[in-house]
């Protein structure tokens, strides 16, 4: 049937295919992100960086901690539906098959300490979801290619990230922090090809703030996290012999954002932030074997993005506030090295969202609509087999809007 693969040809060709896109989850936010890491971030997309005063600011910038005068409890859930869909040039046009709602936890709790330092605790999902296409979607593989077109891909992780605050002075704080990126599991798998891995490793923050009367700035830098990944490659259904221990390195980006927030009235608060993710750290992914021999490698050449943010916060009475926001994100995908796997591409955020104070808690409720830009790819690379990216085997549109619902609550004692 076809041309026949020995196992060596088939191994390279897999793992080009599939491996070599090692971060092809969709989020909400460019590349794979989930920015929304609190209620009260989604229903201002994710505008907080220089916010001195809701709890749900804390794990966007941790020095905030130096400016609220209790201990604090911050939690919360976020519902993401996703369906991303395709309509091919050569194919069945189809929506992804896998997850189509996914359930997304946060959580910061801070103590305050003596000589003017803070601890806190923030546990979130930096990083995430997932696509899985039907057979044959892809027609451009054709053949005995379709064992190498995309299935499942898959990326669950959170992140521990334990913070200490100073305040520098009764205007300016500055914090320090560790990031424990638990990468639970990652799949990657082909049509007949089952990849899958897990791994975990640290990285660390800075972040400041100084407050101005009515103005006051905020920054936040978390560097990258490489992650070694250990699990296995199995091509058994294939016709390939039994599956192989193998590892790879996943590095997730650094990321930067800087804001001012101004108190216009009493009653009402702007903040402008902006953000960049160092998505040109995803270049190059190689797959080795557990032996330490390189299997192959690939380059995605993704490139830096800018994200812009608009929120504002205006207290409806003592105990009730409205919040809204406005992003615009940038994908760092290039069509040069498009996958399926990514269906990414610019995209707006609209939020809104409210708080109620019910004397001993305060309640939290976000939306936010995510509207992607509908993407086409009309490659003149031909696909030769192996690496699918940025070659005409993706050819076609796609389009994959989503909207967030977030709960949560929050308390000082």
């Amino acid at each position: 049937m076809g041309e026949q693969f020995t196992y060596s040809r088939l191994s390279r060709s897999i793992l080009l295919a599939t491996g070599l896109t090692l971060a092809g989850s969709h989020a909400m936010a460019s590349g794979f992100r989930i920015p929304e890491i609190s209620t009260v971030g989604t229903a201002t997309s994710n505008a907080l960086v220089a916010n001195t005063t809701e709890t749900g600011a804390l794990a966007y910038n941790p020095a905030a901690m130096s400016f609220h005068d209790a201990n604090a409890i911050n939690a919360g859930i976020t519902r993401i539906t996703y369906e991303p869909e395709v309509t091919p040039d050569v194919g069945t046009a189809t929506s992804s098959t896998g997850e189509d709602t996914f359930w997304i936890p946060n959580g910061y709790f801070m103590v305050k300490g003596h000589d003017n330092m803070s601890f806190g605790l923030a546990v979130n999902a930096p990083f995430g979801l997932e696509t899985k296409w039907p057979r044959n979607t892809f027609g451009g593989f054709g053949g005995p290619g379709q064992a190498l077109a995309p299935e499942l891909s898959r990326i669950k992780m959170f992140n521990v990230n334990p913070n200490i605050a100073w305040q520098l002075d009764d205007t300016s704080s500055i914090a320090f922090g560790i990031n424990y990126y638990d990468l639970d599991e990652l799949v990657f798998n082909t049509q007949d090809i089952r990849i899958k891995g897990r791994g975990g490793d640290l990285g660390w923050n800075i972040a400041y703030q100084k407050k101005m009367d009515k103005l006051t700035f905020g920054a936040s830098y978390r560097s990258a996290v490489e992650v070694d990944v250990s699990g296995f490659f199995d091509a058994t259904n294939a016709g390939t012999p039994p599956a192989l221990a193998a590892t790879a390195k996943l590095e997730f980006p650094d990321m930067f954002q800087a804001g001012i927030h101004y108190q216009v009235t009493d009653r009402l608060g702007v903040e402008l932030d902006i953000e960049r993710t160092g998505w040109s750290s995803f270049d190059k992914i190689s797959i080795v074997r557990s032996d330490g021999a390189e299997l192959t490698s690939s380059i995605n050449n993704w490139d830096d993005t800018w994200a812009y943010r608009l929120g504002a916060i205006y207290q409806m009475n003592p105990k009730t506030k409205l919040m809204f926001g406005y992003s615009a994100d940038e994908t760092p995908q290039p069509d040069e090295y498009f996958s399926a796997r990514v269906p990414d591409d610019d995209r707006q955020l609209f939020s809104l969202g409210m708080t109620h104070d019910f004397g001993n808690w305060n309640l939290e409720l976000a939306y936010m609509l995510v509207d992607v830009d509908d993407r086409d790819i009309n490659s003149t690379d031909a696909y030769a087999g192996a690496e699918a990216n940025g070659t005409d085997a993706y050819n076609g549109t796609y389009k994959s809007d989503s909207d967030l619902i977030s709960v949560g609550i929050s308390m000082k004692f």
